[in-house]
């Protein structure tokens, strides 16, 4: 069974992320962060300054992906204030991003066409220093990380596949044939959630890449999803606009196990 836990229409629908009492979103091309209490009322709404790709923890407020640079960002207070340029690339923007336990911030950018691999991935340190990790990549997705922090998963959409990074080198985890793999989220059993753009559904993904669970959402581009709730047992999946009663909108799902807590990230 699916719910809605917002009807607000996002043009893409991004990032979803539980923060413990608070479910965030953004919609990318809607210039917007949203943040909705679980149990109910008033949608917090922040205007960005252009596309806005991610949104993680940080001790105060959040950590944001925009066009060209990263953000601060505080819902609350109102305030958006950039601390750190990535790439100046008209052909390019920051799209998706995660904190580790470490408390750094991962992301990456994409080719606004999804043609060339313009495109790479990279990582925010607490110092507010920028490392390029890799480049080559069209339109950067996930990232995600095991329970135990030794694996990074990290999505190539328009190439169809994920990779599984660790301090050994790296192994395809899974490709697609008819979809475009999205955002990842991994639970605590370390399975793969991922969201299938174009593919009307959220994939489990067992540690070693097989398939073992599916849940079928309701409109055709499921865009990232995140554990939620006071138990971490509800899957919130955030969703692009098509012509869909419900496409734009944050699903709700069952998945059947729970998730992990966000880290924050320590800058």
């Amino acid at each position: 069974m699916i719910d809605v836990f917002s009807d607000i229409p996002c043009a893409l629908g991004e990032s979803a992320l539980w923060d413990g009492e608070r479910l965030y979103w953004v919609d990318i091309l809607g210039h917007r962060i949203y943040a909705k209490p679980w149990t109910g009322g008033d949608t917090a709404v922040l205007d960005t300054p252009g596309p806005v790709g991610a949104v993680a923890l940080r001790g105060k407020g959040l950590v944001a992906t925009l066009r060209h640079t990263i953000a601060f960002a505080d819902i609350d207070e109102g305030t958006v204030e950039s601390v750190a340029e990535v790439e100046n690339a008209e052909e390019n923007r920051l799209n998706d991003g995660a904190v580790d336990a470490q408390g750094r911030f991962w992301f990456g950018s994409m080719n606004l066409a999804e043609k060339d691999p313009t495109g790479a991935f990279y990582r925010l340190n607490p110092d507010l220093t920028v490392e390029k990790i890799f480049g080559g990549v069209t339109c950067s997705n996930g990232p995600a990380f095991s329970p135990d922090g030794s694996t990074l998963y990290h999505v190539d959409s328009t190439a169809r596949r994920i990779t599984a990074y660790t301090e050994n080198g790296s192994r395809i985890f899974a490709t697609d044939d008819d979809c475009f793999p999205d955002g990842l989220a991994v639970d605590a059993e370390g399975g793969v959630w991922n969201c299938k753009w174009d593919g009307s559904r959220v994939v489990r993904y067992a540690p070693d890449g097989t398939i073992d669970r599916i849940v079928k959402v309701p409109v055709e581009r499921p865009t990232r999803c995140a554990f939620a709730g006071p138990d971490l047992d509800v899957l919130a999946i955030t969703t692009a606009k098509v012509d869909r009663p419900l496409s734009g909108q944050v699903l709700l799902a069952d998945p059947g196990t729970r998730g992990l807590a966000a880290h924050s990230f320590l800058g």
